[in-house]
């Protein structure tokens, strides 16, 4: 585009402002010269043609014939003398025979002279076949016209120097036209070739390449325009860095967010997606700007979507979709906006399913509390009401009833008390707040069983023990160490027979402490086992229960506190043959 616009037009302009001048000059010049010598031509004619009008009085009155004088006068001068009689009969003519020649009354030379005493005019002469420049003056004697005097000369002397003079100045135009264009040429291209360098810096800068600086070396303005070029793709670059960065942090914050992501165009196309979107909604590269949303498995998300662009306001749902086996809740922000003229809507997929899974345990947690409180309150209220409407002369009725108060109330507080426990062990500062050290193992279980053998003793059942002989330490609490195992133990004893056996032993390797309780008591339905550790959960849903008593909160407070310590614990149990424990906590050097 430069190369045939630019160039060309600056060659063109400078020929025309350089050719135009000396073309005009040149043509005024040639026809000035030739006008002054046919002026200065004219007027010598003239002042030939007034000589032979004064000396030619005698050849108009016919009183002599002899033209002698006249032809010496042309041969000695080259003029062409002719004398025409004042009806145009030509009486003389020094070139030619004036017999032959037709009348010349009408010739324009003639005429001017007749009518403003002098004419003149250039034309070719049929007699002589040449260019001739004729002047005429009138013959008068003594006011009387006698007739025209007239004389000619060739002008072919001149008109070859005319001649001459433009092939001269025409040669000199064209090599000075030559020139021109090659100086023309020259000096565009200097000009232009910084422009055209720039041209291709720009190209390169269009098409990515930032880095590209403009090296303009002119001292003039494209020199001052390159710098203001470079300082502009300086700011450009800084800008997309900042964009790019911007764009970066962006994309890693969208990747890296819990929350999934997904961009509609306004048909409701998937367009773009986070990680966390691609890996909860299982969205494949080939579902990308090929299908709706609607393929995550629900509709409402489209439709509220469409709503959403329509009415260009910020929307929001709950939406409950099954994805796999599992069923998710989620909080859908839907908000739209317009890029280069097109509508998009961004969706963001709050996942609330553990929010909701903690909310229905604490809603299930409170109904379990409050059930399991109301029982021995129940129970209370109803003995109280009885004791207070009796009489109380039947002291063993009465005893019977003050005991199943007091049974009821110790049950009442064991729960409390397992509650407050857990509470304070969920809180943080409290956790800080509490102790821990290395323990013996042997001396802390030793304690255990002191504390519970009773007991073993009132339902007649046997106790067995296998401690190692060697020091072992775990790092604990020593209180609530041993409330681990007093609440497994007695748990154990509740749902072990009379005469029943439950063992407790422990090992130890290099790196673990494994300790196992085991009993032969009612053990566990398998479908129960994954949940025994929940809150107030318990497996004996039958009259068992009632007399088997507990809250469902021991085996909760266990797995927590063994947790705490940094262990883990291991239930196996077979229905109608017993439950095994296992806690397994690491190994402390003294």
């Amino acid at each position: 585009m430069l190369k045939s616009s630019i160039s060309k037009r600056l060659t063109l302009y400078s020929l025309i402002l350089v050719i135009l001048p000396l073309l005009i000059c040149s043509i005024y010049m040639v026809d000035y010269f030739y006008k002054i010598n046919i002026t200065d031509k004219t007027n010598s004619l003239k002042n030939q043609a007034k000589t032979i009008a004064d000396i030619s009085h005698d050849y108009f009155n016919n009183t002599t014939n002899d033209f002698s004088l006249l032809k010496s006068i042309s041969d000695d001068t080259g003029l062409r003398i002719t004398l025409v009689n004042n009806r145009g009969t030509v009486i003389y003519d020094s070139s030619h025979d004036n017999t032959s020649m037709d009348n010349h009354s009408q010739r324009p030379e003639i005429l001017d002279a007749l009518k403003i005493g002098t004419g003149s005019s250039i034309r070719f002469s049929k007699t002589l076949q040449k260019n001739l420049l004729y002047v005429a003056v009138p013959v008068y004697d003594n006011k009387i016209l006698l007739g025209v005097s007239r004389t000619a000369i060739s002008i072919t002397p001149l008109e070859n120097s005319y001649d001459n003079m433009r092939n001269n100045i025409l040669f000199i135009f064209l090599a000075v036209t030559i020139i021109s264009i090659i100086i023309g040429i020259i000096l565009t291209r200097h000009f232009t070739n910084p422009i055209k360098q720039m041209t291709l810096d720009a190209q390169k800068i269009i098409n990515g390449d930032l880095s590209t600086r403009m090296k303009i070396n002119t001292s003039d303005e494209l020199e001052f325009l390159a710098a203001i070029i470079n300082k502009l793709t300086v700011r450009l670059l800084n800008k997309i860095n900042y964009a790019q960065t911007k764009a970066r942090t962006l994309s890693l914050i969208l990747d890296n967010m819990d929350n999934a992501v997904i961009l509609l165009n306004d048909k409701g196309i998937i367009t773009q997606t986070n990680r966390q979107a691609k890996k909860i909604f299982k969205i494949t590269p080939d579902i990308m700007q090929t299908y709706s949303i609607n393929c995550i498995g629900s509709t409402v998300i489209s439709e509220t979507a469409k709503n959403s662009a329509q009415e260009n306001k910020n929307k929001k749902i709950t939406l409950r979709i099954k994805l796999g086996n599992t069923e998710k809740t989620f909080i859908v922000f839907f908000a739209p906006f317009t890029t280069e003229n097109k509508q998009s809507i961004v969706c963001v997929f709050h996942d609330i399913s553990l929010l909701q899974e903690i909310t229905n345990r604490q809603n299930i947690f409170v109904a379990n509390a409050a059930h399991e409180l109301s029982t021995p309150l129940t129970s209370i209220k109803g003995f109280s009401e009885t004791l207070l409407d009796s009489n109380l002369k039947d002291t063993d009725t009465a005893h019977h009833f003050i005991q199943i108060i007091y049974d009821e109330s110790c049950r009442m507080q064991y729960l409390v008390k397992n509650l407050l426990q857990l509470a304070k062990l969920n809180n943080e500062d409290y956790r800080k707040q509490l102790v821990t050290n290395n323990i013996d193992c042997s001396k802390v279980l030793t304690k255990v069983t002191k504390a519970v053998m009773p007991l073993f003793t009132e339902k007649n059942q046997l106790f067995k023990t296998n401690f190692s002989s060697e020091k072992i330490y775990i790092k604990a609490n020593s209180d609530l160490f041993k409330q681990i195992f007093i609440n497994l133990i007695e748990n154990a004893i509740k749902y072990t027979p009379e005469k029943g056996t439950i063992e407790l032993s422990y090992e130890a390797d290099t790196a673990n402490v494994t300790f196992t309780l085991s009993d032969n008591g009612i053990g566990i339905d398998k479908a129960d086992l994954p949940f025994i550790f929940d809150r107030f959960y318990r497996s004996d849903k039958s009259r068992l229960r009632q007399s088997i008593g507990g809250s469902g909160i021991g085996l909760s407070l266990v797995k927590f506190l063994v947790e705490l310590f940094g262990g883990k614990i291991f239930v196996h149990s077979i229905l109608g043959k017993g439950t095994t424990f296992t806690l397994v906590f690491p190994r402390q050097q003294k």
